[in-house]
């Protein structure tokens, strides 16, 4: 573990004594975080994996770097940043994994951390898909058609029931499917395709859920951004929709915007009804799809215990979902509310531009609904006035990674021509 030695914003909290907050991860959503929560001033330390990114030259918090990116590295990675900090810091999570690692060491890490997530045994079931989905069917809320496989022959005996289109995901995303899987889902068309693609995720993982692909566009799926208080009550409900999603149609979130008016508060209301059901704690959110001509969501999936992809939406509109959950757990009064003035979106820049592409190729999807969907007033993941410190390292990766590829193609163009001047010899 090491420190990343960047200038560092000036606080700007009127040199109010604040207890320092620690983000886990510092990728693009970490960056989200860190930059709310400078918003007002909180210092702050994140704790990002060993391999380099261009997040890391942010100037709103200090970076250290871990070691590793496993519990037991993580764990002691946190409680050697405790262990110089004068009083139990709020901590924040960004990233999955960091939230089960964090769920089961939580008793060590109260000795220097104040915690909100939910129970062990709601993390557990909310973490599972399998587990979710029974709830839900329990609960009788609205959930796409869903199969469960957990094995060949299952899947077999349930092939004559499965429609198509369908995705099929795993029910957990082990580190082995994490490792190899192209892709964290699979749409598949057919029966065979099915087949196939079932045959592919096998070897990393046997256990998967089958669901019927809803019909609309990347801008019928919603979502709602939350932080719930340690007792359970929700302070922050933030609904926004998706634009544009990459990969397109079932991918991390491209562009995003607030709800429209019409969709905000049937977000709210299910997203609240199912908190409330598990008793959920923290940081979280829950994400939807809405069927064509229908302003009733239907599940996709919850994320549990840390910011989302997107989260910074709610802040670019006047809901710091980070700086509220820092408040709340370091016993201090909310963060000043703020009217937003104008609806923000929110864009990650390299995904959307790749999406451009497949607007351009696609005859339904077509380039001016491209257009149409990053139009108005708008933020960048990355890219931000007085911070560009990211936005220069992800030029740099770029240019770094093309001249690598570029000179592999030149050594291997070289290196097959010796061989075939030998080879004529």
């Amino acid at each position: 573990m090491h420190i990343i030695d960047v200038p560092k914003r000036a606080p700007s909290n009127g040199g109010v004594d604040l207890p320092t907050a620690v983000v886990v991860g510092l990728e693009a959503n970490g960056l989200g975080a860190a930059r709310a929560l400078a918003r007002h001033g909180i210092p702050c330390i994140a704790l990002a994996g060993p391999r380099w990114n261009p997040c890391f030259q942010t100037n709103t918090c200090t970076v250290v770097r871990s070691t590793d990116w496993t519990a037991e590295s993580l764990v002691q990675d946190l409680l050697s940043i405790g262990r110089t900090l004068r009083c139990k810091a709020p901590l924040l999570l960004t990233k999955d994994r960091a939230v089960v690692w964090v769920s089961e060491a939580r008793e060590e890490l109260t000795e220097f951390y104040e915690i909100a997530l939910p129970p062990k045994p709601v993390v557990d079931l909310l973490m599972s898909k399998v587990e979710f989905i029974k709830l839900a069917q329990r609960e009788q809320w609205p959930i796409p058609l869903t199969w469960i496989i957990e094995s060949k022959d299952e899947l077999a005996a349930r092939l004559a029931e499965i429609t198509y289109p369908s995705i099929l995901k795993p029910q957990v995303k082990n580190d082995v499917f994490r490792r190899y899987s192209p892709k964290k889902a699979f749409r598949v068309t057919t029966r065979d395709e099915l087949i196939q693609t079932y045959e592919m995720v096998c070897a990393w993982e046997k256990e998967v859920v089958v669901q019927e692909w809803i019909a609309g566009g990347d801008d019928r799926v919603g979502f709602c951004l939350t932080y719930s208080r340690l007792d359970a009550q929700p302070l922050a409900l933030f609904p926004g929709r998706k634009l544009i999603q990459w990969p397109v149609g079932w991918g991390n979130t491209a562009v995003s915007e607030p709800a429209p008016e019409e969709w905000a508060t049937p977000l709210v209301a299910l997203t609240r009804k199912i908190w409330e059901n598990v008793g959920y704690v923290g940081l979280g959110s829950m994400e939807y799809k809405f069927r064509p001509g229908s302003n009733t969501p239907t599940i996709m999936e919850p994320t549990v215990g840390r910011t989302d992809f997107q989260s910074e939406l709610a802040v670019l509109n006047g809901v710091n979902i980070p700086a509220i959950a820092y408040s709340d757990l370091a016993g201090l009064p909310p963060p000043p509310s703020v009217v937003a003035s104008r609806a923000m979106k929110l864009i990650d820049g390299p995904s959307h531009l790749h999406a451009a592409r497949v607007f351009v190729a696609s005859p339904d999807l077509r380039v001016a609904n491209w257009i149409k969907a990053r139009r108005g007033y708008k933020r960048y993941m990355i890219a931000r006035a007085g911070d560009y410190g990211p936005f220069l390292g992800s030029i740099y990766s770029s240019l770094r990674s093309s001249a690598g590829d570029i000179l592999q193609w030149l050594l291997g163009n070289r290196l097959k021509q010796r061989l075939t001047a030998r080879a004529a010899k």
